[in-house]
């Protein structure tokens, strides 16, 4: 038995002796009541004992005010009692709610401490195999620690020959770097005579060595608005050309691989820069042909349009020097030994068409009649065709 259970039943003993008198005063105020109204029936009658009486009557009044003032506060004090005792029981009623739910708080727990009991147990013995594990391992540890300090001791010497190696690498790559640019460089200056790549490079009027033949076979252009200078300046160049360039079939030019370590491949073409052939004094079509064109352009101050077209067959290409006026055009072929003039040797300024399928069916004979412009170029531009049509409509249009 709880303390809640003991308070409440020292009350309700209390409570109940107090009622018991109540009942009994009560009985008592009954009965003298009782007395009273007798007493008063028979008043006349007992008139004589009236002082007597009325002693004992004061005496049962103060009596009677005594118990009601009593009754008054037992009543009081039920009051109070009955609802302390109300609130206790709403008290005892969450409390036993309570108990009920910590109860099945504590059955829960029970259970789980139960589980927990099994689980505890269980990682016990693990723990038991786990530290025969470790001791195992700090065993294998301790040799593991000697082999990492002898393979310590043995990175460290690695480390320092691979530092050394490093630096013997770097320094063999940049030195193979160096070598790799300056074979790029060799490639690329070898195969550009051949490939057709960039061949505004290959027009070089600002070149000393074309300014002094172009100025020792001319004097320079002496008076810009001479048109008749011009042009007897230009065929002297196109004749010097001639008389001092031999005509040379190109021999075998290397093609250089990517990869130095590949075959060479050699071909039966190449192109020679204009210093290049007035050094040797020998070049074929496409030598003579950038020769002059480099010399013209150079006499006319790079003002005036002089370029080199190429023309192709089935068989075989060939290249010479062209001059659009508007629509008029002058062909210059020192290897074919060709220029646009008439009977007398005077330059004549035909119509492009007229032009270009003059000099076209020069050519058919040794070329075929299947031969085309293929290409222009000079210092400025570099233009390639499929057909003579195609070219034409460019001239027309350019």
């Amino acid at each position: 038995m709880n303390k809640w259970h003991i308070i409440c039943a020292v009350m309700t003993i209390t409570i109940g002796v107090q009622f018991a008198m109540f009942l009994n005063l009560n009985n008592k105020y009954a009965s003298l009541s009782s007395d009273y109204s007798s007493l008063n029936s028979q008043y006349s009658i007992l008139e004589s004992n009236y002082t007597s009486a009325r002693a004992e009557n004061m005496e049962l009044k103060a009596q009677y005010t005594a118990l009601s003032f009593q009754f008054i506060t037992l009543t009081t004090n039920f009051t109070t009692l009955q609802n302390r005792y109300s609130e206790l029981a709403r008290n005892y009623s969450e409390l036993l709610l309570n108990y009920t739910t910590l109860q099945n708080h504590y059955d829960e727990v029970m259970v789980n401490y139960t589980s927990l009991q099994k689980t505890h147990q269980t990682l016990q013995a693990n723990y038991a195999s786990l530290e025969a594990q470790y001791k195992m391992l700090e065993s294998n540890y301790t040799s593991l620690q000697i082999d990492y300090e002898t393979l310590q001791t043995s990175y460290e010497t690695l480390e320092t020959q691979c530092s050394s190696l490093q630096s013997s690498y770097d320094s063999l790559k940049a030195e193979y770097d160096r070598y790799k640019i300056a074979y790029e460089g060799l490639r690329d200056e070898v195969n550009h005579r051949w490939d057709l790549q960039n061949l505004e490079t290959f027009i070089t009027p600002e070149d000393p060595s074309v300014s002094n033949i172009v100025v020792d076979i001319t004097g320079g252009w002496s008076n810009n608005s001479d048109w008749d200078e011009f042009w007897n300046e230009v065929k002297a160049m196109y004749y010097w050309v001639i008389d001092n360039i031999e005509y040379r079939y190109d021999g075998l030019s290397p093609n250089l691989p990517d990869d130095p370590s590949s075959t060479v491949d050699y071909w039966n073409e190449m192109w020679q820069f204009p210093n290049e052939t007035l050094s040797l004094e020998k070049g074929d079509c496409e030598d003579m042909a950038i020769l002059l064109c480099s010399m013209m352009r150079c006499y006319n101050d790079m003002k005036y349009k002089t370029e080199c077209i190429g023309i192709t067959s089935s068989t075989i290409g060939h290249l010479a020097v062209q001059c659009p006026l508007d629509e008029k055009l002058v062909i210059f072929d020192p290897a074919g030994q060709y220029y646009s003039s008439n009977f007398w040797g005077d330059i004549v300024f035909n119509e492009v068409s007229t032009e270009i399928n003059n000099w076209l069916d020069y050519w058919k004979p040794e070329m075929g009649k299947d031969v085309y412009v293929d290409s222009v170029f000079s210092d400025y531009i570099n233009r390639t065709f499929t057909s003579t049509s195609e070219y034409l409509d460019w001239m027309y249009n350019r």
